[in-house]
């Protein structure tokens, strides 16, 4: 495997897949992740399949998944493709606080309705929406976090996770000293190798700053109208947080957004020729430019974009893989991002 640090000034990009060490030991990780939260939700079990085959194939070892993701199974599909010698090599973040509703009629006919919102797109949003009324969210307590991460590791097939979060935590779980005291004992025993949290940027900021000693790890949206918080993420790095990205290009309209910032950048004539000629739009660009600005100075270790589709995981892919901006480029699009508002 090659390796390299996440935001490494002097980073090479032509490299095949890339690889940082997690601060306590263990499997080294990909630093494009496959975000598992649409599996057996939004995309059925044979795309789901596809997929982990399709991200393990291409050289990603980093899973992203939660108790609450395809309404509580997602973590047991994971665990049975990452059963055998594959977990040997995988790292597997999980996460805990919004808990999937029971199971009820909803997930038994769960089939037939992911083949109507196929058919029928328009009804997706009326699916996602019915589907958000199902969770539990802000499920805090230490006895939760005991009955979740057990439940999670039978799922997973496995007898310790390499990540443990907080989902989508609010600022006052940094208050709760039990929960601290509990996640700190995790990491002792063995069942977690890193617990952290996941949230708001500003949720995540304070994190960094109270530094509660069981959270060594965090995960947030970052993506090219977020940029201003790499300054804020590479001091966390260089006090020894191990960083992950996700959301990283905002939806559509952060694509779209992103899109018109870069074709603004290519027609500013005080940018080198040469990189005004690399702006010129196709397939790649985007990818090239969003991953690679986040993956570069932010001190983001890891970045989870969607990649259920073939498409979008071969072209992220090749994105790390094959970027055409050298890491000084890279950093004169990451400030242009930054400027330009």
């Amino acid at each position: 495997m090659a390796s390299g640090g996440g935001g490494e000034a002097g980073m090479v990009y032509l490299l095949p897949m890339r690889y940082v060490s997690m601060p306590v030991g263990g499997p080294e990780v990909s630093v494009l992740g496959l975000g598992c939260a649409a599996m057996l939700g939004r995309t059925g079990r044979r795309e789901s399949v596809a997929a982990l085959t399709a991200a393990w194939d291409a050289g990603i070892t980093f899973y992203d998944t939660a108790r609450s993701y395809g309404y509580g199974e997602s973590e047991g599909l994971l665990g049975e493709f990452l059963a055998g010698e594959r977990r040997q090599r995988a790292v597997i973040c999980t996460k805990f606080g919004i808990l999937p509703a029971e199971r009820n009629w909803k997930q038994r006919v769960k089939p037939l309705a992911q083949a109507a919102v196929r058919l029928l797109p328009a009804l997706r949003g009326m699916a996602q929406r019915q589907a958000a009324g199902q969770i539990v969210a802000g499920a805090f307590s230490v006895e939760l976090l005991q009955r979740s991460l057990e439940t999670s590791l039978r799922a997973l097939r496995m007898e310790f996770v390499d990540m443990l979060l907080l989902h989508a935590a609010p600022l006052s779980v940094l208050a709760q000293d039990d929960l601290m005291a509990a996640l700190g004992r995790l990491v002792e025993s063995g069942k977690v190798r890193m617990a952290g949290i996941s949230g708001a940027q500003e949720v995540v900021a304070a994190s960094f700053a109270q530094r509660p000693a069981a959270l060594t790890t965090a995960q947030f949206a970052m993506n090219a109208q977020q940029l201003d918080f790499a300054d804020t993420t590479e001091k966390a790095a260089r006090e020894g947080w191990f960083l992950v990205a996700n959301h990283p290009f905002g939806g559509p309209a952060g694509v779209s957004a992103c899109r018109q910032k870069v074709e603004a950048m290519r027609q500013d004539a005080a940018l080198p020729a040469e990189l005004r000629e690399k702006l010129t739009p196709d397939a790649q660009l985007m990818p090239e430019v969003v991953l690679n600005a986040i993956l570069s100075g932010t001190g983001v270790h890891a970045v989870i974009p969607a990649m259920m589709q073939p498409k979008h995981l071969a072209g992220n892919v090749r994105a790390i893989e094959s970027c055409r901006f050298s890491a000084a480029e890279i950093a004169l699009l990451r400030s242009a991002l930054r400027a330009s508002k």
